[in-house]
């Protein structure tokens, strides 16, 4: 019996790592989910196509502007989104960071944007750093809320 002793105790050890790196993977492997659906959603926007937001935003979706206005989801995809006399040459997020607990989702990115409003011929430049909540129901991921910061000017 001894004998067996440092077995079992080694046999238990590597199945607590293969545990251990088994729960990684699929944290790692959420986050990728996060961020993918994060991605649509900002294509979404620059390419003005609802579908994709529509789907991936809840119902009770609430956007704080980065000049502090609340929209709720037909205000963001309707007035911002899908709005015709704005046009997004650029709208591109970067380092992306996700904290996941549960069924909940914590996105922060950067987001490089050019918007061209109505006939004005150059775009205005700005970057936002961005918050996104999003929650899992019924198996699938769904952005509840978004807030945007704006970033100061670089000299």
């Amino acid at each position: 019996m001894k004998k067996a002793i440092p077995g079992i105790i080694l046999s238990l050890l590597l199945l607590f790592q293969f545990q251990l790196h088994a729960q990684n993977e699929k944290t790692t492997t959420m986050q990728q989910t996060i961020i993918q659906l994060h991605r649509t959603i900002m294509e979404a926007v620059k390419n003005k196509n609802g579908a994709p937001l529509h789907e991936s935003l809840k119902n009770d979706f609430i956007f704080t502007s980065a000049t502090a206005e609340l929209w709720n989801k037909d205000k963001f995809i309707n007035g911002f989104a899908l709005n015709p006399s704005l046009q997004f040459p650029e709208f591109a997020p970067q380092d992306q960071q996700v904290i996941i607990n549960d069924n909940t989702a914590v996105l922060t990115a950067l987001v490089h944007i050019k918007i061209i409003r109505g006939t004005v011929a150059a775009p205005d430049e700005l970057w936002e750093r961005t918050t996104e909540t999003y929650v899992k129901e019924q198996g699938a991921w769904k952005l509840l809320a978004l807030q945007a910061t704006f970033l100061p000017r670089k000299q």
